[in-house]
C-alpha cells in the first residue's frame, strides 16, 4: 500500500479591486480545516485548509511549468574546479559551493561535507543530457514551492514538528511533505490588488496513523512571484475527529 502524500490546490473565490494602500507583501488569515474520510480503502484521506489571502499587486501563483530561475527546484553543489559534485566522487577539491541557474555562486562549505545519501541532498539524474544516471549534490530551492504547510503534533506539554519525508521511509527521506504550489490567480497578469480565498486539499492515507486523536496544529505560509514571504499563520488546535465532515 502507498502512503506517500499528493496535494491539491483549488482557487475558490477571487476579486480583484484598485487600491494602492495595500502591501504588495502578500498577506493570510486561517479561515477552516476539515478532514474528510475516503469512502473506500483505497482512496486517500483529505485534509483541507482553507485560508483568506490579499496581495496589493496580485503576483500570486506558479503554473506547473515554471522551473527556471528563481522557481527552479534545486542549486548544484560544486567544488573549486567548478566540478559538479557526486555522491561518489573522489576527486572533491575544496572549498564547496551552490551553483545558481543564473551563473551566480556562494560559499557553501570549506570541507567536503557530503552526507551518506539522503533525497534532501541528492538528486539521480544523468550527466550533461546523456543517458548516464549519476546521483548528484544538490542544494533544493525553497522558492519552487510557493505554499508551505508545517503539521505539529502534540506530545506532553510541547507540539513537536513531523518530518513527512521521514514517517515512510526513516532511513533516505524520501518520502513527500505538503509544500507545493497553487496556479496563477490573477489572469489579467496586470499589476492590481488581489482578494481571496485558497482551499488547499492535502491527501494522505497516513493521516489517521500518525496524528490518531492528538492535537495538533499546522503552520502556514505563502511566497508571491517576487518572492514575498506572508505572515505565517497557525490553525487551531484540533483533533481529526473535531474536523471531521462527512
Amino acid at each position: 500500500m502507498k502512503y506517500f502524500s499528493l496535494l491539491i490546490v483549488a482557487l475558490i473565490l477571487l476579486s480583484c479591486t484598485d487600491d494602492n494602500n495595500v502591501s504588495t507583501t502578500p498577506s493570510i488569515s486561517f479561515e477552516t480545516l476539515e478532514f474528510k474520510k475516503s469512502d473506500n480503502n483505497f482512496n486517500q484521506d483529505s485534509l483541507i485548509l482553507n485560508i483568506n489571502f490579499i496581495d496589493g499587486d496580485g503576483d500570486l501563483g506558479l503554473s506547473n511549468d515554471e522551473n527556471n530561475y528563481p522557481y527552479h527546484p534545486f542549486n548544484a553543489i560544486i567544488d573549486q574546479e567548478f566540478n559538479w559534485v557526486t555522491l561518489g566522487l573522489n576527486s572533491v577539491s575544496p572549498p564547496l559551493y551552490v551553483y545558481e541557474p543564473d551563473g551566480s555562486y556562494y560559499l557553501y562549505s570549506n570541507e567536503d561535507n557530503r552526507p551518506s545519501f539522503n533525497c534532501e541532498n541528492y538528486i539521480i539524474d544523468t550527466v550533461n543530457s546523456t543517458s548516464k544516471l549519476d546521483t548528484f549534490y544538490i542544494q533544493k530551492n525553497e522558492n519552487n514551492k510557493n505554499i508551505f504547510v508545517e503539521f505539529y503534533k502534540k506530545e506532553n506539554d510541547d507540539f513537536i514538528l513531523i518530518d513527512w519525508k521521514r514517517i515512510f521511509d526513516q532511513e533516505y527521506g524520501c518520502g513527500i511533505d505538503f509544500n507545493s504550489r497553487f496556479p496563477p490567480l490573477n489572469v489579467s497578469n496586470s499589476s492590481q490588488l488581489l482578494t481571496g480565498k485558497l482551499r488547499y486539499a492535502m491527501v494522505s492515507y497516513g493521516f489517521e496513523m500518525i496524528l490518531k486523536n492528538d492535537l495538533f496544529k499546522l503552520k502556514v505560509y505563502i511566497k508571491d512571484r517576487d518572492l514575498n514571504m506572508s505572515n505565517i499563520i497557525e490553525t487551531p488546535e484540533v483533533t481529526l475527529e473535531e474536523i471531521l465532515v462527512n
